[in-house]
């Protein structure tokens, strides 16, 4: 398998020129799922650490201007996987493409995907839905949503669709399953869950060129 190491993930995210609130929002994502990959390898559970920490720092490189000419519309987080396999490294892929919040609307695929995805594309899609800026609680995660987007007017950016109300509350829902899953994974509980901070060491060796 080729998995990039920190650094390499790093480098590869700065390659991107990523704005101020883009590298936060990566960071985030990352250092959680690092810490919830840490943790649920202490309780018994099978995770590539460096393929969830991975993941997690470039799981929205397709939403950054350098990329977009060249996805040719590919929906989000399969433009992420597919240029990073261009670039070497297709193991990527299954841990980011079931991460967007969008996914969660269509229930046949939510149940199949809970059951069968790897713990480490579960981490990435559980750490997305609790790190915006910051590590926040999930419910926080959606009530930013919902103000951006008002259920009466809800357009999920990878299928152009409307959500409604009852939609909003299945994806809720869906969500909380994801996190009873992650979390039982992990041996912890949702308040108890932290930051592994890994990505500032990483991002200055990147910058430096080491």
């Amino acid at each position: 398998m080729s998995i990039p190491n920190r650094l390499e993930s790093a480098a590869l995210l700065l390659s991107l020129e990523p704005p101020a609130w883009h590298l936060r929002h990566s960071r985030a994502v990352a250092e959680t799922a690092g810490w919830l990959a840490r943790r649920a390898t202490l309780a018994g559970t099978a995770v590539d650490r460096r393929l969830a920490e991975a993941a997690a720092l470039l799981h929205d490189v397709d939403k950054l201007p350098a990329l977009k000419p060249a996805l040719n519309g590919l929906a989000h987080a399969e433009g992420s996987a597919r240029w990073l396999a261009e670039r070497g490294y297709p193991e990527l892929g299954p841990a980011i493409v079931g991460h967007p919040v969008s996914r969660l609307a269509d229930g046949r695929w939510f149940e199949s995907w809970l059951a069968s995805a790897p713990p480490e594309a579960l981490i990435v899609a559980y750490a997305d839905k609790r790190a915006g800026q910051r590590l926040e609680p999930m419910a926080g995660r959606f009530e930013s949503w919902a103000r951006r987007y008002p259920p009466s007017r809800h357009t999920s950016a990878e299928t152009g669709g409307s959500w409604s109300a009852e939609t909003v509350a299945l994806v809720s829902r869906r969500a909380l399953e994801l996190e009873a899953r992650v979390c039982a994974m992990a041996g912890t509980a949702p308040g108890d869950v932290r930051r592994l901070e890994w990505t500032g060491r990483a991002l200055r060796l990147a910058r430096s060129g080491r």
